[in-house]
């Protein structure tokens, strides 16, 4: 009995072994699928992209509802884009953006017009500047553009404006990038790496740091101590710094 039991054990131990690396290899695949994911970010909410056609779609949720912003025409392959935007509150604006040369819309837009067919800017814009300067050479801030530049939170209500500068950035395809935010997993990867060389070689990070000064140093048993508490919090650390890079 005693002897089945052990098996048992050793067999539950060998499961765990092949389960567990199968479970977080699962973990990591839809991880980083979901990092490399491309869309652009609206009012610091990821939209997800999609393209059908010439329609490029950009679709994500934020705590005010869904959103969807639409482009239709292909990069480079026509004189003007539609920039659709559905929000939350039911706000719906549609806008034309005309390019100065169809085929090469990075050399600048001629002008964006309104669902009416009415001309809203003339100016300068240059795909992936920070600013938009109208035809006299100011550079243009409305009350959108400010709050996107003070990281305000979005509220939409009746009198909500959208930046001009998102339009001729959607229609430019200028926002276009990927969901995560390297600058996270990589401090989560050098904060695991660190961590896999203690839990390997205890001793290695303290001799590290005495062997110039110290003979034959030894660990107290209160860095022990800290060392084994290092070992659980550190990787919570390193989780928390991967969420982040997806949001």
């Amino acid at each position: 009995m005693i002897v089945e039991k052990i098996k048992q054990m050793d067999s539950k131990a060998i499961s765990l072994k092949i389960l567990l690396p199968i479970i977080l290899l699962i973990v990591l695949i839809f991880y980083f699928k979901a990092f490399f994911t491309i869309g652009a970010y609206y009012e610091r909410t990821f939209l997800v992209k999609k393209v059908a056609a010439s329609d490029n779609h950009y679709i994500g949720k934020s705590k005010y509802g869904d959103i969807h912003i639409t482009v239709k025409g292909l990069e480079n392959k026509g004189s003007s884009a539609e920039v659709i935007y559905r929000l939350p509150n039911n706000i719906n604006k549609k806008y034309i953006v005309n390019f100065k040369n169809a085929e090469n819309w990075s050399s600048g837009i001629e002008n964006i017009e309104d669902e009416d067919g009415n001309i809203i800017f003339e100016g300068e814009y240059q795909k992936g500047s920070q600013f938009m300067f109208d035809k006299d050479g100011e550079p243009l801030m409305d009350y959108a553009d400010v709050r996107v530049s003070l990281g305000l939170e979005a509220i939409y209500s009746a009198d909500y404006k959208v930046s001009l500068k998102s339009v001729a950035d959607f229609a430019s395809f200028a926002n276009d990038t990927i969901r995560g935010e390297y600058k996270y997993l990589i401090l989560a990867i050098i904060l695991f790496f660190i961590i896999a060389i203690d839990i390997k070689y205890p001793l290695f990070f303290f001799e590290l740091e005495h062997c110039l000064d110290v003979r034959d140093p030894e660990p107290s048993d209160f860095y022990i101590t800290m060392q084994r508490i290092s070992w659980v919090v550190y990787p919570i650390i390193g989780i928390v710094l991967m969420a982040a890079a997806i949001y």
